[in-house]
């Protein structure tokens, strides 16, 4: 790994730095290329900006000897020499416009010079300074004008064969080619630093990649090295604290759904396929009465609850269906589901066992078979009776008509009984299903007592029973269904003219109360409850003293129904009886306001 990753990085340090300098020559050559051109030319501009055209014009229009003239363009040209830098190498001449025949120096008279571009644009008496790198000589052409006639004029003509160009030139590609050694030998002992560099980090990543397979997923507090080794450490301090922050939100679910779990009323077991249990919840424990789960095997569990099931039939069946069972714990009824799951879809990992409480719900259904049974026997007495009466009548009775009359008597006095069985069972019926329409109004209480005692007193007094009612504070109007709450103590009432006697007393009592209720109690000094029955007596059909209450029309409805209308209006009933000296019925109502 060390030597791969040694040429991979000198190969790119060497690439890097060779592009490099590259291009910092190509930069520097045409930096000095482009400085000599126009050095070139910057020579150029004071012989330009002086009166030398002028001058060679008059020496060449001069009417003189030959001779003469050579000495006096001599001394002008020689004046110029040092400024334009004239050498071996750049050369100055004096054309003729016309034909570029030579006139200075007068050892190349008569020859004539090659045409080039400047040299074209002077004979045509236009600027001819352009230059080129690329061509065969950097040159210069001044136009001197002698006559109105271009063709009659001179050209001031400098010529470079760029020598020294070409050797300042090789001077910067030698110093190059040393640069590249030089990049060479650096690259080399850069690669093998960078190399340790670059490997002394990855100690850091191995390390971490470790103690993640051994699950150890806390940061590391070596110092993170910089670049990108050390983006590459922090890559994976960022995924370890990732996963590790992961595993903690995995555990807080884990401990979560145990929490719920344990907080749950079904029972839960979760079993493996070795009959182990992995997971049981309070709720589990208490209804299969488990002290120590550890003990526990699915079989032998299951086989001692008579369920029938076994973890074979789980493995080796159809292990995706749900069992169901009925298990008897004790004297609870308990519910069984048991649910397979999987690993994966070949895999089973077990079964799942659910426990539900249904207890409750047997209870519930022997009530309502004794329910049905009280109700049968409720209106069996009564057609018993009518039928038999009817027979008799049927058999020879008619004719007898005080006979008649009092079998008919009979039969309507149950018919009466029935009726209002049946009127009772439809109303505890819609208090059951919530169906009781409330008309709701505001009454005066206090008016409805003294109306009821009113009703109840011819009753009262024919069994030599007194009755009274006392109001001891004003009292509010109830906002209330008023034929509801006027059947609620009506029946109470009547209950107390029931179990009264001769001498007894039936004192009702109405006052509010200081949180805006109102109370009434009913109380008489009749025969009492006994106190074994005084917790049954608002439950449907039970009858304190059964014989006498069949006897005396009662159907064990009529106390139920008063605590079903006082709770549904947001009161409370209660009683409280010594048997043999008195019943106390207090109902307290909540004396709200019209919505």
């Amino acid at each position: 790994m060390f030597k791969q990753l040694y040429l991979k990085l000198t190969a790119l340090l060497l690439t890097a730095i060779l592009l490099a300098v590259l291009i910092a020559g190509g930069i520097h050559i045409y930096t000095s290329m482009e400085a000599y051109r126009k050095d070139f030319l910057s020579t150029m501009v004071p012989l330009v900006q002086s009166d030398f055209a002028e001058t060679v014009g008059d020496i060449l229009s001069a009417e003189q000897e030959a001779w003469a003239m050579d000495e006096q363009l001599e001394r002008e040209m020689g004046k110029w020499a040092g400024i334009l830098e004239v050498n071996d190498h750049r050369s100055v001449y004096l054309l003729s416009a016309r034909d570029l025949s030579v006139i200075y120096p007068a050892v190349l008279r008569p020859s004539a010079l090659t045409l080039t571009t400047n040299l074209s644009a002077a004979m045509r008496a236009a600027r001819a300074d352009k230059t080129s790198l690329f061509g065969e000589y950097l040159d210069y052409a001044l136009f001197i004008k002698n006559g109105s006639n271009p063709q009659d004029g001179y050209i001031f003509y400098l010529r470079d064969d760029k020598t020294n160009f070409y050797r300042d030139v090789n001077r910067s590609v030698e110093s190059l080619l040393w640069g590249l050694l030089g990049a060479l030998i650096l690259v080399v002992f850069a690669g093998l630093y960078m190399t340790r560099v670059t490997m002394r980090p990855l100690r850091q990543p191995s390390q971490r990649a470790e103690n993640f397979s051994k699950g150890n997923f806390e940061p590391s507090l070596e110092k993170t090295p910089d670049g990108e080794m050390g983006e590459l450490v922090k890559t994976f301090n960022q995924m370890g604290s990732v996963m590790n922050n992961n595993l903690n939100q995995i555990n807080a679910e884990k401990h979560k759904v145990e929490a719920i779990l344990a907080h749950i009323n079904n029972g839960i077991i979760a079993f493996d396929t070795d009959q182990n249990i992995l997971h049981i919840n309070p709720a589990a424990k208490r209804m299969l009465k488990i002290e120590s789960p550890q003990d526990v095997r699915f079989d032998t569990l299951f086989e001692s609850l008579d369920a029938g099931v076994c973890m074979a039939e789980f493995l080796y069946l159809d292990s995706s269906r749900t069992e169901a069972r009925d298990l008897l714990v004790g004297t609870n009824h308990i519910k069984a589901y048991f649910v397979p799951f999987q690993l994966d879809a070949t895999r089973m990992a077990g079964v799942v066992c659910v426990f539900e409480d249904v207890t409750e719900q047997f209870t519930l259904e022997a009530a309502r078979q004794k329910f049905v049974a009280e109700v049968s026997h409720e209106l069996k007495t009564p057609l018993t009776t009518i039928r038999t009466y009817t027979e008799t009548l049927l058999n020879g009775y008619l004719d007898d008509k005080r006979t008649a009359t009092t079998l008919l008597n009979t039969v309507q006095n149950e018919t009466d009984k029935m009726t209002a069985l049946v009127q009772n069972l439809l109303i505890l019926n819609r208090f059951d299903m919530q169906r009781v329409q409330m008309e709701r109004e505001l009454f005066s209480v206090d008016d409805m007592l003294r109306g009821l005692v009113t009703v109840f007193s011819l009753e009262a007094e024919k069994k030599g029973i007194s009755i009274s009612y006392n109001r001891t504070t004003e009292l509010p109007e109830l906002y209330a269904d008023k034929s509801q709450i006027e059947r609620a103590f009506k029946n109470i009432i009547s209950n107390s003219i029931k179990y009264s006697s001769g001498g007894d007393k039936i004192q009702i009592f109405a006052g509010s109360l200081y949180d805006n209720k109102l109370y009434v109690k009913v109380e008489d000094t009749g025969k009492g409850i006994p106190k074994s029955d005084l917790g049954h007596v608002f439950e449907r059909f039970y009858r304190v003293d059964k014989a006498r209450s069949r006897d005396r029309g009662g159907t064990g409805l009529g106390l139920a129904i008063t605590k079903e209308i006082i709770e549904s209006h947001g009161g409370t009933i209660e009683i409280e009886s010594e048997f043999g000296k008195f019943t106390r019925v207090t109902v307290n109502l909540p004396a709200s306001e019209e919505d």
